[in-house]
């Protein structure tokens, strides 16, 4: 998690006394060493707020438009980092980028600044891909989310997404359900209970991450056959494993991902002045997330769009179905 408070290290001075019969002679002597530890010593100034950017940002280069001048904070994507976050005394992002449904709670609870003409509180900021990844160094060829599910043919650990979100979608995938109607079964009973359902069959060989660095470590210590994962963070381990680093080689399955759009948003404790600026440079600059290279998806590929409204809708009471199998079903 990402700090939202800047320690300020302080070095102590420690004065003795000295005997009273050499009191004088040192008097000056002593003054002038503290005042000269007073005049070389000088607090440090906090940096600037950053632009939060979600992790695997950085490794993956997938910030286009940006400059030096912008310093980039990875954050884990959490509810409670973005609570402190907004929250924090002294803030430590100018913008952050957040999901549809994320933009529309903070946006109602206040937590970020309002935009002038703009009703959602937000500035388009790209999109984030979730994709399967698979070591290449153990299957011969690129598995499916049908494969994923099939571990009597492909024996070994799944990485999941401890949420809800995302996780049901592709639960529905494996299970045969056209991506169209994906968010229709989902708007069911049936649905929910056909996506649990398949999570059951699979959960004794589930690892499972809830931030995308978690999902990287996955990948880094070979800890599953196949994880979903963002594809900044596959990116980032894949750069590390041309470094000499990770011992397997995770790539991307082109063929099925779930997209979901970002926006750019200024949290409500952003010093005015810096809002301001913040927001021109989002106004004269197309400042977006792009992780998916052209590459990435393959040519008759399907992009799924993690529909926001939906999860706006359903997300609490879903979320809550998922934390409540989760803890009550531990294998």
């Amino acid at each position: 998690m990402e700090r939202f408070f800047s320690h300020i290290g302080q070095s102590v001075t420690s004065v003795f006394s000295t005997p009273e019969a050499s009191a004088h002679a040192h008097k000056h002597s002593r003054t002038h060493s503290v005042a000269k530890h007073r005049k070389n010593t000088k607090p440090v100034a906090p940096p600037a707020p950053g632009w939060g950017v979600p992790e695997g940002t950085v490794a993956a280069n997938a910030l286009a438009g940006a400059d030096s001048t912008i310093r980039l904070i990875e954050w884990d994507g959490q509810k409670t980092t973005l609570d402190v976050g907004v929250h924090a005394a002294r803030a430590d992002w100018a913008a952050v980028l957040l999901n549809g449904s994320q933009l529309s709670e903070a946006c109602q609870k206040n937590w970020v600044r309002p935009i002038e003409n703009n009703t959602s509180c937000g500035v388009p900021g790209g999109q984030s891909t979730l994709a399967l990844a698979w070591d290449r160094s153990r299957l011969p060829s690129a598995p499916g989310w049908k494969d994923f599910w099939d571990v009597a043919r492909h024996p070994g650990r799944r990485g999941l997404r401890l949420s809800a979100r995302t996780t049901l979608e592709i639960a529905l995938l494996a299970d045969g359900i056209d991506p169209r109607d994906i968010y229709t079964a989902l708007s069911t009973h049936a649905g929910v209970d056909r996506a649990f359902h398949k999570l059951d069959l699979l959960r004794p060989y589930i690892v499972w991450w809830k931030t995308p660095d978690d999902a990287a470590r996955i990948m880094e210590q070979s800890s599953a056959l196949m994880t979903s994962a963002p594809m900044a963070e596959i990116s980032s381990v894949s750069t590390k494993v041309k470094a000499g680093p990770a011992s397997s080689l995770f790539v991307a399955q082109p063929d099925v991902v779930l997209r979901t759009s970002l926006y750019w948003a200024i949290p409500a404790n952003t010093p005015d002045e810096v809002a301001t600026k913040t927001l021109e440079h989002l106004n004269k600059t197309s400042l977006h997330l792009d992780d998916t290279p052209d590459s990435a998806v393959a040519p008759n590929g399907i992009i799924l769009p993690v529909n926001e409204a939906f999860w706006t809708k359903y997300g609490d009471q879903l979320e809550q179905r998922f934390q409540d199998w989760y803890g009550s079903k531990q294998p």
